[in-house]
């Protein structure tokens, strides 16, 4: 057999490998390779906490209606006249610390009951500024 006969069949596995893979890309479809993505982090941070909203203010006309009302009546206005807070004298005090502390610790000898267990400390002071701002004599608080 001389060269050129020998060549031949190579030459025809090469021209139909060849024309085989062309098949092949075109059944598949030529693809473009997904662009690089950056690799993850090596560890997840979770993100930053939001500032907490500030606590809210108690709401002091519910603590008094809840609290206050059944004895010294509606916007202080009781039918007894000591446990009025409406244009009275008043005996133990008239800023708002003063007041917060009757809250706190009652007062012995009335029906005057201490609220510190029931309360919170941030509740007792709306419920002594509330309660102060129902007589309407008392000059305004200086802060």
């Amino acid at each position: 057999m001389d060269y050129m006969n020998a060549v031949r069949p190579m030459k025809f596995l090469g021209v139909m490998c060849a024309a085989a893979a062309l098949a092949m890309v075109a059944a598949i479809g030529l693809r473009a390779a997904p662009a690089a993505t950056p690799p993850p982090p090596p560890f997840h941070l979770p993100p930053p906490a939001a500032t907490p909203p500030p606590p809210a203010q108690p709401d002091a006309l519910a603590l008094y209606r809840a609290n206050c009302q059944m004895c010294h009546g509606i916007k202080g206005k009781a039918a007894i006249e000591e446990m009025a807070f409406f244009e009275r004298e008043w005996k133990h005090g008239t800023s708002s610390v003063q007041i917060a502390k009757i809250i706190t610790e009652g007062v012995k000898g009335t029906p005057m009951m201490p609220f510190k267990s029931k309360l919170k400390p941030e509740e007792i002071t709306a419920l002594a500024k509330y309660v102060r701002s129902l007589d309407p004599k008392l000059p305004p608080e200086k802060q």
